[in-house]
């Protein structure tokens, strides 16, 4: 009989977690842990989301859906620090064997080109866990993977390509179902869609992007959404002359643009807002 699951997406609402180059961390551990929901359902496993768009949860709220109602939790999450450190970490309860973490950690590093920082357990005294996912999940077993560091550029530039963004959550996968029993098949049909839009995002390279929104369209001076990150606004038909490429930017896209000057800025790739001439 296989073993039930919750994911964690981390953070979320006024709770943003880390952030860097524009992203917040609580973005791309909702999308991450969406895909990862939506896989594992899939593959018919018995899975469940602890929030599914942007809320806020308190520590009690959190744990209060994950304690004692599943036999396993992955909570996903990006570090940050000073721009410098890189690599992937996954944590465990001072209480469990290494075994899952490990293995997550393992499947991790093989898939991706990022490097494994270390799997650890970290207490507040002797036989208590620091980390109140690990300290409050009861009979829970709950492991932390941190995919990277959203402030490293290297890391960062990985995880803002979907496809290898994709590849990451599916190494994941990869490991939950060996540790909760049920067969993982990988996806074909993403793979095809991968290759799909890599070769419709090199098609927009060096043509010019407009506007088709009918009233202003806010473009950036840096991969964004936020509002203090605006550089200025488009009026339908006014555009940019190249586009340089397209780029993950939380959970959205956005074409980097050159004008006629030469200045960079960043303009979203919707075809919903814009068109590529």
């Amino acid at each position: 009989m296989s073993k039930s699951i919750i994911i964690d997406a981390g953070h979320g609402g006024t709770d943003t977690g880390a952030n860097g180059f524009g992203v917040l961390e609580k973005d791309w551990a909702l999308e991450i842990s969406r895909y990862q929901y939506k896989r594992l359902k899939e593959l018919g496993a018995k899975v469940a989301l602890t929030r599914k768009e942007d809320s806020t949860l308190t520590p009690t709220e959190r744990i209060a859906r994950i304690k004692n109602h599943y036999d396993v939790c992955v909570s996903n999450h990006w570090n940050a620090y000073d721009g410098k450190a890189r690599g992937i970490e996954t944590i465990h309860s001072v209480h469990a064997k290494a075994i899952f973490a490990q293995n997550l950690a393992d499947h991790l590093a093989s898939t991706t080109d990022l490097p494994l920082r270390r799997v650890f357990k970290r207490c507040i005294s002797t036989g208590v866990d620091y980390y109140f996912l690990h300290r409050l999940t009861g009979r829970t077993e709950t492991v932390i993977v941190e995919y990277g560091f959203i402030d490293n550029k290297r890391d960062f530039n990985y995880y803002n390509h979907r496809s290898h963004f994709n590849t990451a959550a599916e190494s994941v996968i990869a490991g939950i179902c060996e540790k909760i029993g049920i067969k993982y098949q990988p996806v074909k049909e993403f793979e095809k869609q991968s290759l799909k839009n890599s070769s419709q995002a090199s098609s927009s390279i060096g043509k010019r992007v407009e506007s088709t929104f009918k009233g202003t369209l806010r473009f950036y001076n840096q991969p964004s959404w936020r509002d203090e990150d605006v550089y200025g606004q488009l009026q339908k038909g006014q555009g940019f002359p190249e586009i340089i490429e397209k780029l993950r930017v939380g959970s959205g896209e956005q074409y980097k643009v050159k004008n006629s000057k030469g200045e960079i800025f960043y303009l979203t790739a919707s075809p919903k807002y814009v068109k590529v001439i």
